[in-house]
């Protein structure tokens, strides 16, 4: 029996482990408890669960951003200004301006001299990939959005793909993004000249062959009668047009943020497609024909903008007339052409959620609930009226049900957007709300939208936020492909590359990873569909 004695002694002393790690559990169990219950007490003594203002008392946050220069001082805007009386939120502007903020966020970050709040900051994706997922600065918004965030949750469970697009792959939200339920507020439109089409006897063309004969004719006959060879049929304004324009007539989408289609919920880079050369040789007849802008390869706006502004070109894309409001009645939206496959799709739209780093809180905030329900408001359609037309009899007027902006504002000497500028942070955009019905665009801008809205893809995937692995091994290759795929583009376009060479440029895609960078979105996309 004197062997037994060990194993007794074992046992004695195992129960006496477990029920000490018992205690140890239910202690720690009860120590989180009561820490939970501390900081609740500690969250409803300051905040406010519904209603204003948001805070019991005043509460200050340090707030950094990115300052349009149509924008007035933040600190005197009216919309912050008046918002500040109604939430009990003082926020501490520390805004710079556009040039040069993103080296100051990157500093801010470097240095660890943390905001409470990141606004209008111009996180990219990768930003919210190394400060949020992986270093931690930026915290998750989540919890608190079903918390304290009633319009944010309500917008996403109606949208679903807004929260997919904003979630990061660890399944975490970072930022919040500009939430456009209008369609016409997302992405370039495809504009006609519709005097030159009247003048010639032409109608807006619906397929390929009809396209060229309209081209030919707006380059050939004079149709604004200055007697000068001056018209530009087709005008696209930088290289990047390339790979949305007329992409979706060959049956080429823009998902994920790249030149990406995705079918069955597989995700394919078409950038070594057969479509896509098709794509390419037909911008190359464009430009052999002296039908295509010359310099659009320049990516030079200003030049752009003041052909557009003399309304010298026959066909072209952008999202609003504001560039060009004195001639924008002399044309009209159309449909996109139907492409050689029977292809009919306008890719050059954006995500319902776009940007999605417009606002951020940090680790340092010490009161992150009253900061989540402060933006929370702007996400509601009164929130949203009250972000773009400001404080009714004072910049805006209700007209048969509708806010009008103020005839003051309107007619400003400055400018619209710099007297808009004085009321909110709506020039530039990149604000957290909701856009319901968008306060830039014309009258013109919408009924052009409303000709090609039905051909947009149901939904669009937005760029997804990789993590911390995939971010170093994709970001280089991406980098080095966009800049390899771009400078072919335009040398096919060109014709400085034959099309003989077209397996010599796949063949190098392959060489740097395509394949490797197509695996990376599909993984990112599986994680943003679960």
């Amino acid at each position: 029996m004197a062997k037994m004695k060990p194993l007794t002694n074992l046992c004695v002393g195992a129960t006496a482990l477990l029920v000490l790690l018992s205690g140890c559990t239910s202690a720690d169990k009860t120590a989180t408890e009561q820490s939970k219950g501390k900081d609740e007490q500690a969250v409803s003594s300051v905040l406010n669960p519904t209603g204003f203002p948001i805070v019991k008392s005043e509460v200050s946050m340090r707030v950094f951003g990115c300052k349009d220069p149509n924008q007035a001082a933040w600190k005197d805007v009216l919309v912050l200004k008046e918002y500040e009386k109604k939430s009990g939120i003082k926020m501490n502007y520390e805004e710079t301006p556009t040039q040069g903020c993103d080296e100051k966020r990157n500093l801010l970050f470097a240095s660890n001299e943390l905001p409470d709040v990141f606004l209008r900051a111009n996180l990219s994706n990768t930003d919210i990939s190394k400060y949020g997922m992986q270093e931690q600065m930026l915290i998750p918004l989540e919890g608190m959005i079903d918390k304290y965030a009633p319009n944010l949750k309500k917008l996403f469970e109606q949208y679903p793909d807004a929260k997919k697009s904003i979630t990061a792959t660890d399944g975490h939200i970072y930022s919040l993004p500009v939430i456009r339920l209008q369609a016409a507020g997302r992405g370039d439109k495809v504009w006609i000249n519709q005097e030159w089409l009247q003048k010639l006897n032409l109608k807006a063309p619906t397929n390929v062959d009809e396209l060229f004969t309209v081209l030919r004719a707006f380059r050939d006959q004079d149709p604004n009668g200055n007697g000068k060879k001056d018209e530009i049929p087709l005008g696209l304004r930088d290289p990047g047009m390339i790979f949305t324009t007329f992409a979706g007539s060959f049956g080429l989408d823009h998902q994920l943020g790249t030149n990406a289609n995705i079918d069955g919920n597989k995700v394919k880079l078409w950038m070594a497609d057969d479509r896509y050369k098709e794509l390419l040789q037909f911008l190359n007849k464009l430009y052999t024909e002296k039908l295509l802008y010359p310099d659009f390869f320049a990516a030079d706006l200003p030049k752009w903008r003041s052909n557009l502004s003399q309304a010298l070109y026959g066909m072209f894309f952008i999202y609003a007339s504001d560039p060009f409001t004195k001639v924008e009645n002399q044309f009209s939206g159309m449909a996109p052409i139907k492409g050689p496959h029977g292809d009919q799709l306008l890719s050059t739209g954006s995500p319902l959620a776009s940007p999605i780093g417009t606002f951020a809180i940090t680790r340092i905030n010490k009161n992150p609930e009253a900061a989540i329900r402060w933006v929370d408001y702007f996400f509601s359609e009164e929130g949203s009226r009250f972000f773009n037309y400001g404080v009714e009899g004072q910049s805006y007027s209700m007209q048969n049900g509708k806010p009008v902006l103020a005839d003051s504002i309107k007619n400003d000497p400055r400018g619209m957007m710099a007297a808009l500028g004085q009321v909110n942070l709506v020039p530039g955009g990149g604000f957290p709300t909701i856009i319901v019905d968008d306060i830039v665009l014309s009258e013109k801008t919408k009924e052009v939208s409303a000709a090609s809205e039905s051909f947009t893809s149901k939904v669009m995937y937005g760029a997804p936020i990789f993590s911390k692995e995939a971010t170093e091994k994709i970001v280089p290759i991406k980098a080095d492909l966009d800049k390899y795929v771009q400078e072919s583009a335009i040398k096919f376009i060109l014709g400085e590359t034959s099309f003989d060479k077209w397996n010599e440029y796949t063949a190098t895609l392959k060489k740097m990873k395509v394949d490797e960078l197509e695996q990376a979105y599909q993984a990112a996309f599986d994680a943003m569909s679960k």
